[in-house]
Parts: C-alpha cells; sequence; structure tokens
C-alpha cells in the first residue's frame, strides 16, 4: 500500500489535491514516464482500506495531463523493498581517478 498526495491543475475544491491509498506505485512509475516522454498511461489504479489489511475497495483514475506534483508516502517500506527502489547504474567517473584500462596497448590506437 501507498499513500499518494495528488495536487491537479485546476482542481477547486479549497485544497487543489486529492489523498488516496492505492495498492502499488503503479501510479507514480506512469506519472514519471509521462514527464519523461510525454505518453499518458490509460489504466485504473486500485484504491485499498488501509485499515482492512489493504483490502481493494474502488477504483482512482486520474488525467496525468492535469497533475501537477505528487507526494509518496510508503508507511511500511520494509514489507514492499521493491516499490520505489533505487535504480542501478554504473559507477561515476571521479574527477581525478586514474582511466581504467581498455585493453589498447599504446601505440595501438594510431594504426
Amino acid at each position: 500500500m501507498v499513500y499518494f498526495t495528488v495536487y491537479l491543475k485546476n482542481l477547486n475544491n479549497g485544497t487543489g489535491y486529492v489523498d488516496t491509498a492505492l495498492a502499488d506505485d503503479q501510479l507514480m512509475r506512469d506519472y514519471l514516464q509521462f514527464l519523461d516522454i510525454g505518453m499518458k498511461a490509460h489504466r485504473a489504479y486500485a484504491v485499498v482500506d488501509p485499515g482492512a489489511n489493504d483490502t481493494p475497495v474502488g477504483i482512482f483514475a486520474v488525467n496525468l495531463a492535469d497533475v501537477a506534483a505528487i507526494t509518496v508516502t510508503v508507511p511500511r517500506h520494509e514489507l514492499q523493498p521493491d516499490l520505489f527502489s533505487a535504480p542501478t547504474s554504473a559507477e561515476a567517473n571521479v574527477p581525478g581517478a586514474a582511466a581504467g584500462a581498455s585493453g589498447v596497448e599504446p601505440g595501438q590506437g594510431d594504426k
């Protein structure tokens, strides 16, 4: 279960946001995809009841083009380590560090 606060453009309910508890982090993944390449997901998200062992109780749908921001809270992250896991990346080159061996002997690159 993941708690979302979705801030919406032109939402005239006095606050400008909607709070909801969803089954997983798919909404955030879809929103990041929308921000990255502009592709909107067409899906509904399962709303869960946090007091009843995450039992699905409804469906949440939102137009990602109307979303201004999303905040996320994972109340029991130790039970769901796969949610929002950091991406694996290659080692960054540290400025001033020696370059790794390339397998090319000196003078061979000129031929």
